[in-house]
């Protein structure tokens, strides 16, 4: 099992205050969930395009070289008919715009990761509430727009990643 943890071997927080460093190490840990998340579904839908677009190309390919080669037309217009309703079905499930909103989302919630470590590096907080606001509305954007999480992700991130909470007394992970 791997930790998840903003500092992340890292111990230099130039001079946040405890309450901040938890509550942007909170942050991190959403986040880090949320980016694996996506990214195992842009995955899947990936996988699931690429498949169904392979195999209508693969039916229609065969149908061609069965139509040249056979007398009998039924066999080419029955392969074309396959090849065109597997095509259908891939863009009836819409996989690629699913498969875009997933790394829309992912690529999102990675920049996110950064900008997170950035402010522990010594980003001035400043704008830090601007951040959050700014946080809030992709979160509400991703929201709407991706699929949902399936639970079988949900379970294969809870056995391979933890979060390991800030100390509060001297902001190193505790065990």
């Amino acid at each position: 099992m791997r930790d998840v943890t903003l500092l992340n071997g890292s111990h230099c927080t130039h001079g946040l205050e405890p309450d901040t460093l938890r509550r942007l190490d909170g942050l991190y840990a959403y986040y880090h969930r949320q980016w694996w998340y996506r990214r195992q579904m842009f995955y899947y839908y990936k996988g699931f395009y690429g498949l169904f677009n392979g195999l209508a190309l693969l039916i229609l390919a065969m149908s061609l070289v069965v139509g040249t080669v056979w007398e009998h037309s039924w066999v080419m217009i029955g392969l074309t008919a396959l090849g065109a309703l597997v095509k259908g079905w891939n863009d009836f499930r819409n996989f690629s715009v699913k498969m875009d909103m997933c790394r829309f989302a992912y690529t999102t919630h990675e920049k996110t990761l950064i900008e997170l470590r950035t402010y522990v590096r010594g980003l001035p907080l400043d704008e830090f509430e601007g951040f959050l606001s700014k946080l809030q509305t992709l979160e509400d954007t991703i929201t709407d727009l991706t699929p949902p999480v399936f639970d079988r992700v949900v379970k294969a991130y809870d056995g391979k990643f933890r979060h390991l909470p800030l100390d509060h007394k001297n902001a190193v992970p505790s065990v």
